[in-house]
C-alpha cells in the first residue's frame, strides 16, 4: 500500500514494537507521515495540472514519495521481525527476544 499503511491491531502491538526496537518504530512513524504527505500531494497535484496541462510528469513525485514510504514501512517491520517480534491477537500480547531472553508486553497490565 503506497500511502496508507495498516493500523495497529492493539496498543499492545504498538507499544511492544516501540519497546522492541525504537529504530523500527521511528521508521514506522516516519513512513506513515511520509505516506500521508504523499497522499495530500497526490490529491492536490491534479488541480495544479489542470492549469498547466504539460506538467503531468509532476504526478510522479507523490508516487515516488509513496514508494519510499512503503519501503520504510516494510523495513521497520523487517527490523522488528529480525529481533523476534511477534504479536498474539488471541491474548493481545507482544513478544520479542532481548539479550537472549523473551520479553513480553501487554497493554494495561501492571
Amino acid at each position: 500500500m503506497l500511502f496508507i499503511h495498516p493500523m495497529w491491531s492493539h496498543e499492545s502491538e504498538r507499544i511492544g514494537k516501540k519497546l522492541c526496537t525504537s529504530t523500527g518504530y521511528a521508521l514506522h512513524v516516519f513512513a506513515e507521515l511520509l505516506g500521508f504527505i504523499g497522499l495530500l500531494c497526490l490529491l492536490a497535484l491534479p488541480l495544479y495540472t489542470i492549469f498547466r496541462p504539460s506538467s503531468w510528469r509532476v504526478l510522479m513525485i507523490p508516487l515516488g514519495v509513496g514508494i519510499v514510504s512503503d519501503i520504510l514501512f516494510q523495513l521497520s517491520w523487517w527490523i522488528a521481525l529480525r529481533r523476534g517480534f511477534r504479536y498474539d491477537d488471541q491474548v493481545c500480547e507482544s513478544r520479542w527476544i532481548e539479550a537472549g531472553q523473551t520479553r513480553t508486553y501487554k497493554f494495561g497490565r501492571d
